[in-house]
This record gives C-alpha cells, sequence and structure tokens, in this order.
C-alpha cells in the first residue's frame, strides 16, 4: 500500500524548518532564485512552497511590482512560512496542483521546489501548470536526483525500512520518483513545453550534529505520521539507530551529506 508522503501537519511543519529547512533546502532555494530574470515577470506562482524556503529567495529575486503568489497542499506549512515572511506583493493561498484554482494564463512564471514528484499525478500537476501558465511564460522546478547521491535520505530509507518494512522514501509518488531525467522531459514535452532542459545540482547539506539531523528526519517529514500510524514507540528508537548510522556514514560535529538534485526549466 502507497503511504502518504505530501501530509505535513501538526508538529512536522515546523520540524521540517528549524532542522531540515537550513540542512536540506535553502542552498536549493538559492539556487532556483538565481535562474529567475524578473524584468518581464508581473505574476508568479510558487506551488508547493512548505515553510517559505524559497518565497523568501524569491521575494529578494524580483522586483517590488511582481506578484508573487506563494501556495502549498498544507495549510500548517502555510502558517509556519506567515510567521517568519511578509512582503507587501505576497500573497499566501491553500492550493492542490492537481487542480489550480487559477484562469488560463493567469502567470508569467511558475516555480515548485520539491513538490511535483510527491503529488498521486504529476502528468496532471504538469498539464495543470501548463494551462495557468501564459504563453511564453516559464516553468522552474526541482526534484531529488539519484537516491543513492542524497546522502542523508539513503540512509533515513534505509532505516526506516529495516524497521517497518516499508519504503516510503523509494516509492512513487514519493521524494524521488521523478529521478530520471530523460522520463520527465519526455513529459513534459508531451504536453507541450518548449525549450525544456534540465541541470544537475549538488551541494553539500551541513547541521552542527547528526542527532538533529536524525531528529528533522523522523520529525520533520510526512514519515513521521507513517510510524506513528503503524507504532508511535518506534519514534524514538528509529531516531538513535538513524542517528547512530548517520555518524557512521557521514561524521558528526558537524554532519554533511552530499545532495543532489535535477532542475528543471521550460516555457510555454
Amino acid at each position: 500500500m502507497k503511504q502518504d508522503v505530501t501530509t505535513f501537519k501538526g508538529s512536522v511543519p515546523q520540524n521540517y524548518e528549524d532542522y531540515l529547512g537550513p540542512f536540506l533546502f535553502e542552498g536549493f532555494a538559492q539556487d532556483l532564485a538565481a535562474r529567475i530574470s524578473g524584468a518581464e515577470i508581473n505574476r508568479v506562482l510558487e506551488l508547493a512552497s512548505g515553510t517559505g524556503r524559497l518565497t523568501r529567495q524569491l521575494l529578494h529575486a524580483l522586483p517590488a511590482t511582481t506578484q508573487i503568489i506563494a501556495s502549498d497542499l498544507n495549510p500548517d506549512m502555510l502558517e509556519v512560512a506567515k510567521s517568519k515572511i511578509e512582503g507587501n506583493n505576497l500573497a499566501w493561498e491553500t492550493v492542490d496542483m492537481l487542480n489550480i484554482p487559477y484562469a488560463d494564463e493567469s502567470f508569467d512564471m511558475i516555480v515548485c521546489q520539491f513538490g511535483v514528484m510527491l503529488v498521486p499525478d504529476p502528468e496532471r500537476a504538469l498539464r495543470e501548470i501548463y494551462r495557468v501558465l501564459k504563453k511564453g511564460g516559464k516553468l522552474i522546478f526541482s526534484v531529488w536526483g539519484d537516491l543513492n547521491e542524497n546522502g542523508i535520505w539513503k540512509i533515513g530509507a534505509d532505516t526506516i525500512k529495516a524497521f517497518l518494512g516499508i519504503d516510503p522514501i523509494r516509492q512513487s509518488p514519493g521524494p524521488f520518483s521523478m529521478q530520471n531525467d530523460q522520463q520527465v522531459l519526455n513529459l513534459m514535452e508531451n504536453i507541450g513545453f518548449k525549450d525544456t532542459a534540465v541541470q544537475g545540482v549538488r551541494l553539500t547539506g551541513e547541521i552542527s550534529q547528526a542527532i538533529l539531523a536524525a531528529k528533522g528526519f523522523i520529525q520533520g517529514l510526512p514519515v513521521n505520521m507513517i510510524i506513528n500510524q503503524r507504532d508511535p514507540s518506534a519514534i524514538s528508537k528509529i531516531e538513535a539507530a538513524l542517528t547512530e548510522e548517520l555518524i557512521k556514514q557521514l561524521g558528526d560535529v558537524p554532519m554533511r551529506s552530499p545532495l543532489y538534485t535535477l532542475v528543471f526549466e521550460a516555457t510555454k
């Protein structure tokens, strides 16, 4: 049975922001925002904005006259973002990218960091994105690349599987379900996107202690709810085992992990 990898609620969003935000997501948000030229961009939609790591970078990268709608499926994620980020040209909305509630050709640019690979139907999501993007508008989105090149994710996936016998990290939909770049490019082109391109981005994530990385991974991702549904007492055991394995493979104080993503770009 497929596990729910899209629901971030309760304490999970704040743990996601506090432990995983600077460790896993900030550097890639900076990279994605640096790809944006804002001269002719009047209206931008950010999908799966989460706790706002990319949103903050968009505010810096785009002119103050550009209207930005930062959206996410999970209201609890947006609450964390709203508590930290403000902008006169920024609006927050709850949006399901499988049913984007805007008119055709509404946006000059659509961006998404680590969201498209989590939806049950990525093709439908990309078709919705295509629909609401203006002719000549640009899409930029990122997904995780090869699991074997993402140390923290590989070790975390293996640890969870060893305890629970399930593998939500490797499942589809899931964080690594779009790591075949050619398949994604073919899908985009079949939908009608032009000038499609992909680039691999490698960074090193750093966090002060392995124990904090383990806490973020187990308590700051939807795997927390999956574990709680099966055996709440397993949380501390899995965290301890993951901490031990992270120290063994990636070191400690600080702990560093290789990270690898794919950034896709296209125009309508």
